[in-house]
């Protein structure tokens, strides 16, 4: 099952650093495997299909620099011809597709190593966003833990689930 945004995503809202989000890893991915659910489950609530149909998702099979106009990937064949998609958060647009790379590639703002999950589809960024807020939530009320005055988790669940009733309603353009 692929889900909507990585560890690292969720793992920057929580503040953990890389170790920290190694030792976690199996809560975290829990945490975004529930979300990732839920935000399936508000567009279906809405008539919708699930963005999970739209959403190509692969990793790099070789680091690429900031300003990268090729990307390459362990694989293409989830993605369209042409779109926009996101790497850690990082937004970019492509024109064409290569053997297992996608080409004519705009935005790569920093490097990215080798590994780091690409994900393409409409409104990827967002959901990305969605999916970040909703797991850290999850982790934080998981783990009995919180941000200042016990409110972090409520307000990340808020933010997140705003978000996305918004995202479910207006749907995806095709």
């Amino acid at each position: 099952m692929g889900y909507y945004c990585s560890t690292n995503d969720v793992g920057s809202r929580l503040g953990l650093n890389s170790a920290q989000r190694t030792q976690a890893s199996t809560k975290l991915t829990l945490a975004m495997k529930r979300a990732t659910i839920e935000i399936d489950q508000e567009f279906r609530d809405y008539g919708r299909g699930a963005p999970s149909g739209e959403i190509g998702s692969s990793t790099l099979s070789n680091p690429i620099l900031a300003g990268a106009t090729s990307i390459p990937l362990v694989s293409n064949t989830a993605f369209a011809t042409t779109g926009e998609g996101s790497i850690d958060a990082d937004s970019f647009s492509w024109t064409g597709k290569g053997s297992n790379s996608l080409t004519g590639c705009t935005g790569i703002s920093v490097a990215h190593a080798s590994g780091d999950t690409v994900r393409g589809g409409e409104m990827t960024h967002i959901l990305t966003e969605i999916c970040a807020d909703l797991a850290a939530a999850y982790y934080m009320e998981d783990e009995g833990g919180s941000f200042e005055g016990g409110v972090g988790g409520t307000i990340m669940r808020e933010r997140g689930t705003l978000n996305l009733k918004r995202l479910a309603h207006l749907g995806l353009v095709n």
